[in-house]
């Protein structure tokens, strides 16, 4: 450690001069009180009371104070070995690691740097408040009230023997630590220093009421003594005898008294020990009820949230497969419209085209029955009489057909003229037809046939026509 002087030299000086080359870097200079660390491409460089070279761009240089830190160590409520709530305060001394005194050990600078480079001294104290907060309460809890209260330098002993192993890793090293006050809300040390005060004088009261006794005793002695020379005295030696007694026996009872009242007073110290021990016990079984009960209410949300997330995958791939079998249907729908349309024009215009040649051949024929018109007037009813002539074969056949299928026929006839009936049946469907296309179509086939007798020549050219 530097002494005071040097420190505050130290502390006035600037923390760094930094002069800017035209093209190069930086000159990095780092006082004793303060670690320059450069890293870079070179590798890492730590500069104590030194200067060095820092490249641009491929270096960067950050420093770390080595001053003494003096940090003050509070810890409030904490329980002793039995269980009584005090508060203890001390002040620790703290530097970073940089040797034995006499030779800096840059490699317990650099752990230190590992784990604070780049943080302010408040960031470094409060981390190492922190440690040492934790050990002191641990150290607590392991004594009595009455152990700390009598042997403070027993404690910052265990408490130093305890928290520098932890310091040391963190690249520190407690430099000094001492107790600077105990107290606790509940009265007990204030107890325990008045019922010692309390022990010193009642062993002055009963050294003094010794030394009294004795000399009354010494002085009753003495008169016993002249009492007995002389028979007369002998009553009054008896009565200061019984007075004496009298007076031990007061004594005593005094006593007794006080003893009684410290007791109950401890009693009651201990008393309220126990039931604060109590009542934080049953809080902290409490809080961690709550935390148990909160960590389940979070995985019940934690649940239902993975619930939820899963219910949306499975309607968007549900709406998802629906779209595609929509789509497919609708491809199919659309299909199948083109296929019958393709299909539909197709029969269209077949039948366009064999309407088209229908009436082309039939126009050919009109045109050729208009000419025949033209050329013989009667022309149609000689051609009206040829298509029924023609057709009567065929209507004949049509009116025999039924008896084809009749595989056999009996006749009941009385004169024997049953079967020609069937045929004169037959004859007589035949000589009907005149009179039923006349009746149809208005035309006489009898007259015509009559005029056709007549008019050989112009029948002759009718057939020549067809």
């Amino acid at each position: 450690a530097f002494p005071r002087a040097s420190l505050t030299r130290a502390r006035s000086l600037p923390r760094a001069r930094t002069f800017s080359p035209p093209s190069m870097g930086n000159i990095i200079v780092s006082p004793p009180n303060e670690a320059a660390i450069i890293s870079g491409c070179r590798g890492t460089r730590i500069i104590i009371g030194k200067c060095s070279f820092q490249f641009w761009i491929f270096e960067t240089c950050k420093r770390l104070g080595l001053e003494l830190m003096t940090i003050s160590v509070q810890s409030r409520s904490a329980e002793t070995a039995k269980g009584v709530r005090i508060s203890l305060s001390s002040t620790a001394q703290i530097k970073i690691l940089t040797g034995n005194g006499t030779k800096v050990d840059l490699d317990k600078v650099e752990l230190a740097a590992q784990h604070f480079l780049g943080y302010s001294r408040d960031e470094i104290q409060h981390a190492v408040h922190r440690t040492m907060e934790g050990h002191q309460r641990q150290v607590i809890g392991t004594l009595t009230v009455e152990e700390l209260y009598k042997d403070r330098a027993s404690f910052s002993t265990r408490v130093k023997e305890l928290v520098d192993p932890d310091l040391q890793n963190m690249g520190f090293e407690l430099v000094s630590y001492t107790v600077t006050d105990i107290d606790d809300q509940e009265g007990y040390i204030t107890a325990l220093g008045a019922t010692q005060t309390a022990a010193v004088k009642r062993e002055a009261e009963e050294g003094r009421a010794r030394n009294e006794s004795a000399a009354r005793v010494t002085v009753a002695k003495a008169k016993s003594e002249a009492q007995i020379a002389e028979a007369e005295n002998a009553r009054n030696a008896s009565v200061q005898a019984n007075a004496f007694a009298a007076s031990e026996a007061s004594s005593l009872r005094d006593l007794n008294l006080k003893q009684q009242e410290y007791q109950r007073e401890v009693n009651e110290a201990t008393a309220r020990a126990e039931a604060a021990l109590r009542i934080e016990t049953a809080i902290q079984d409490q809080k961690v009820i709550k935390q148990k009960t909160l960590q389940k209410v979070e995985e019940a949300t934690v649940m239902l949230q993975v619930t939820e997330k899963e219910v949306e995958r499975m309607k968007a791939e549900a709406e998802g497969e629906s779209g595609a079998r929509l789509l497919t249907q609708r491809n199919e729908s659309e299909s199948l419209k083109v296929a019958a349309e393709a299909e539909a024009y197709e029969t269209r215009q077949k039948g366009l085209a064999h309407a088209d040649a229908v009436k082309a051949q039939g126009d050919a024929e009109a045109a050729v029955i208009r000419e025949k018109v033209a050329a013989y007037p009667r022309y149609a009813d000689e051609r009206m009489i040829q298509i029924v002539m023609n057709e009567m074969p065929a209507i004949a056949e049509k009116v025999a057909a039924p008896l084809k299928n009749a595989g056999k026929m009996i006749f009941v006839s009385g004169d024997g003229t049953g079967p020609s009936k069937l045929t004169t049946d037959i004859g007589n469907i035949m000589s009907g037809l005149p009179d039923t296309v006349e009746t149809l179509t208005g035309l006489n086939i009898k007259n015509v046939m009559k005029r056709l007798e007549g008019d050989g020549a112009l029948k002759a050219a009718v057939d020549a026509t067809d």
